[in-house]
C-alpha cells in the first residue's frame, strides 16, 4: 500500500473502535505493497476512524504515539469504558476526510524532521572520525610528525572561516606549487613595504649582524634592526638575509649592510648601535662595524655610535675558564663510549629502568651549545652510580675515575659552576630585553662570584649542592677558589663595549638616585627637575623605566633631552640572540631536502615566519583576477 493510500484510508475513517490491547500484544507481521508492516499498522489502516487526530508512524518494526494536544495513558478512563480515547477527550477535533489527511501530512512531516535530525548527527559524527583516520593515513604515508595534524587542521579550519563555513568551497581554494610561491613573494614584498614605513618613523635604531652558513656553504648574513619613535615605541624586525657568494671579509659585509640600508632608506644620522659577535670579519679595526662607523663620520654624522660585542657570546667565552679540563675530557670520553655504541646505550638504559635512576639516559655534549654543558653534567653527575656499575661490566675506561671520591668531587663543583653559569645564560636569552637588563644580570653575577669565593674560602657550601652532598675530606678548597676566581677574573676582563655605558644604563634604570655632578651638562637641569617632582618620584617606584618615561615623563614635554638619551638607550641592541634564532629557522627551511630553495624565496619565508609586522592581504586582494583551482 503507497503512502498516499495509507492516508486516504485512515482520513477516511469508519465507525470501529481500535482496541489498543490488540494493536500492542499481536506479534503476526504482515506485508503490505512490498512494505513489512505489524498487525497493530494494519489494524489502524483498516479501522482508522476513531484514531481522530492520533497517528501512529512506524519505522522498521518500532512505533511512536503521536497525538496533536497530548499523550494520554492506556488506562484512561476514556478506554475503560470502551470507548476511544478520541471519541472521550477529542471530541472537538471531529474532521472531515480531507481535514484529516491534511492534519496527518503535517503530523507524519514533524514526526520525519525530529527523526532525521537524529539521523543526521549521527552522519556527521560518523564524518568527522573518518576524516580524522584518512589525516592519520596520509600523515603517516608522508612519514610527517604526528604534531602536524593541529597544524592541518588550523590551516583547514582558518580556509574555511575566511569562506563563512562554505566547506565545499575548500575544492576552489589554489594551493598549486606555483601559486603558494607566488602569494609569498607577494605577501613578503608587502611587509618589507610596511617595514620601510615603520623604520622611516624611528628617531633612533641600532643593527645587529651575524654570519653563518646554509645547506649549501652560502654565507648567510643576517641583518636585525631595533628602533624606537617619537613616542617611546620600541619594535625589533628582522631586515634582510643577504647571500654572501664570494668572500667573507669585513668590506664584503660592509658593503652588504649599506647596501641593505639603502634597500630600506634608513637614514644613519639615527644609528646609534652596532652589536656583532666576535668574527674578525665584524670586529676590529677592517672589521664592518668599524667601516660602517667610519662610514658614518664621513658623511659628518655626529652622534655617538657603539659597537657592542654580544654580551651573550662573551659570557660563553667566560664560561670556559671555569671548565675543569681533567674533568671535563673523561666525562666526553665516558658519555661517547656510551651513546655512540648501540649495545651500550641499549644496556645503560636497561640499568637505568631496572635501578628507578632519575635519568633514564645520558645526553651528548655539544661544544657550540653552551647549555648542553650543563644539562650533560647535572645527568653524568646524577648517574654517577649507574655509570660506575656499567663501566666495570663492560671493562671500560674511566671505570677508575668514578670509583673516586675526589675526582667526584671535582665533577660535583665543575656541575655546580656550570648550572650557575646556565642560569645566569637562561635570563641573558629572549626577545625585545633591554640592555640594561642584560647589564644588570652580568654585574649581580659579577657579584655572586666574590661572594662565592669568600664563602668557599670559608668552607661554606650553602650555593654549591653536590659539592655539599661529597664528604668533606674529599673536597679541595684550593681547587674550588681557584675555579670560582678564575672565572671573576674571566668576566672582569670582559664586556668592554658596555662597561662604559653603565653611567648612562644608570640614568635611565635609576634617575632619582643619580648624582647630579655626574651627569652629562645637557642632561643636567632636566634630572633636577626630574628628581624634585615628587609625583613623578612616587609613581616611578610602581612602573618599570621604560613604561616609566613613556608614559608619564614624555606626555610632559619639560624633558627633551633626557628622552633623546632614553631613545638611545631603548634602541640598542644587547645581543645577537634573535640573529642566532633567525639562523636555527634558517637551518630548517632550507634543509637537505629543500636545499635547492632560491636566496630570495628562504629571505621571503623568514621574513613572514620572523616579522611582527602583518602583510596587508586586503590590498593584496584588491585589483587581482580570481580564479579558482581547477
Amino acid at each position: 500500500m503507497s503512502k498516499s493510500t495509507l492516508l486516504d484510508v485512515i482520513a477516511a475513517g469508519s465507525t470501529g473502535q481500535i482496541c489498543m490491547t490488540e494493536i500492542f500484544t499481536t506479534e503476526a507481521p504482515r506485508k503490505i505493497a512490498g512494505e513489512k508492516m505489524t498487525t497493530w499498522q494494519h489494524a489502524i489502516m483498516s479501522r482508522g476512524a476513531d484514531v481522530g487526530l492520533a497517528t501512529i508512524v512506524a519505522s522498521g518494526n518500532s512505533a511512536l504515539h503521536v497525538t496533536s494536544h497530548e499523550q494520554s495513558s492506556l488506562t484512561t478512563n476514556g478506554h475503560a469504558s470502551g470507548q476511544s480515547p478520541h471519541s472521550t477527550k477529542h471530541r472537538a477535533l471531529d474532521r472531515s476526510a480531507a481535514e484529516r489527511k491534511e492534519a496527518i501530512v503535517k503530523l507524519s512531516g514533524n514526526l520525519q524532521k525530529s527523526t532525521s535530525l537524529f539521523r543526521k548527527q549521527t552522519t556527521e559524527a560518523d564524518k568527522v572520525t573518518r576524516a580524522s583516520y584518512e589525516v592519520s593515513r596520509l600523515l603517516a604515508r608522508r612519514m610527517k610528525p604526528f604534531t602536524d595534524g593541529d597544524f592541518i587542521k588550523e590551516c583547514i579550519m582558518v580556509v574555511i572561516d575566511s569562506l563563512v563555513l562554505k566547506a565545499f568551497c575548500f575544492e576552489s581554494v589554489s594551493l598549486s606549487l606555483r601559486t603558494v610561491c607566488r602569494r609569498i613573494e607577494e605577501m613578503s614584498d608587502s611587509v618589507n613595504d610596511s617595514l620601510k614605513t615603520c623604520c622611516s618613523n624611528f628617531d633612533a635604531f641600532s643593527l645587529a649582524l651575524d654570519e653563518s652558513t646554509d645547506m649549501k656553504d652560502t654565507a648567510q648574513l643576517v641583518i636585525f634592526i631595533r628602533g624606537v619613535t617619537a613616542a617611546l615605541q620600541v619594535y625589533e624586525e628582522f631586515l634582510q638575509l643577504v647571500p654572501l657568494h664570494g668572500t667573507t671579509t669585513g668590506q664584503d659585509i660592509f658593503d652588504a649592510v649599506l647596501q641593505c640600508v639603502k634597500q630600506h632608506s634608513l637614514d644613519l644620522s639615527r644609528l646609534v648601535c652596532v652589536t656583532t659577535d666576535s668574527a674578525p670579519a665584524m670586529t676590529g679595526k677592517k672589521g664592518a662595524a668599524s667601516l660602517l662607523v667610519r662610514h658614518c663620520e664621513a658623511a659628518r654624522h655626529t652622534q655617538p655610535i657603539h659597537k657592542v660585542h654580544c654580551i651573550i657570546h662573551q659570557e660563553s667565552l667566560c664560561s670556559k675558564s671555569a671548565n675543569l679540563t681533567d674533568v671535563m675530557s673523561v666525562v666526553v670520553k665516558v658519555v661517547n663510549s656510551i651513546l655512540s655504541r648501540s649495545l651500550n646505550h641499549r644496556q645503560f638504559q636497561a640499568l637505568t629502568d631496572e635501578g628507578n635512576a632519575h635519568y633514564g639516559d645520558l645526553l651528548y655534549f655539544c661544544e657550540v651549545r653552551w647549555l648542553s654543558h650543563g644539562a650533560m653534567l647535572s645527568h653524568v653527575c646524577d648517574l654517577q652510580q649507574e655509570i660506575a656499575t656499567f663501566l666495570r661490566q663492560k671493562n671500560l675506561p674511566g671505570a677508575d675515575h668514578f670509583s673516586n671520591p675526589q675526582w667526584l668531587a671535582r665533577l660535583a663543583l665543575l656541575t655546580d659552576i656550570t648550572t650557575h653559569l646556565n642560569d645566569l645564560n637562561v635570563k641573558l636569552q629572549g626577545k625585545n630585553i633591554l640592555v640594561t637588563d642584560m647589564y644588570s644580570h652580568i654585574t649581580a653575577f659579577e657579584v655572586k662570584l666574590r661572594l662565592w669565593e669568600a664563602q668557599l674560602a670559608a668552607g661554606q657550601f650553602m650555593h654549591f649542592p653536590r659539592i655539599a652532598a661529597c664528604a668533606p675530606d674529599d673536597v679541595d678548597l684550593n681547587t674550588c677558589v681557584g675555579v670560582v676566581t678564575s672565572l671573576r677574573e674571566e668576566f672582569a676582563s670582559r664586556f668592554t663595549g658596555v662597561r662604559p655605558l653603565a653611567l648612562g644604563f644608570k640614568l635611565f634604570t635609576s634617575p632619582f638616585d643619580f648624582p647630579v655632578d655626574e651627569t652629562p651638562t645637557p642632561l643636567q637641569t632636566e634630572l633636577v627637575e626630574l628628581q624634585c617632582n615628587d609625583e613623578l618620584k612616587a609613581k616611578y617606584r610602581t612602573a618599570s623605566p621604560l613604561s616609566f618615561f613613556r608614559d608619564l615623563v614624555l606626555p610632559s614635554n619639560k624633558f627633551p633631552n633626557y628622552i633623546e638619551h632614553v631613545k638611545c638607550i631603548v634602541a640598542m641592541f644587547g645581543s645577537t640572540y634573535c640573529c642566532e634564532q633567525l639562523f636555527s629557522k634558517m637551518k630548517y627551511t632550507k634543509s637537505r631536502i629543500r636545499s635547492q630553495l632560491s636566496d630570495r624565496h628562504l629571505n621571503d619565508i623568514l621574513l613572514l615566519s620572523t616579522s611582527s609586522i602583518d602583510p596587508d592581504i586586503e590590498s593584496l586582494l584588491h585589483g587581482k583576477q580570481h580564479q579558482p583551482s581547477h
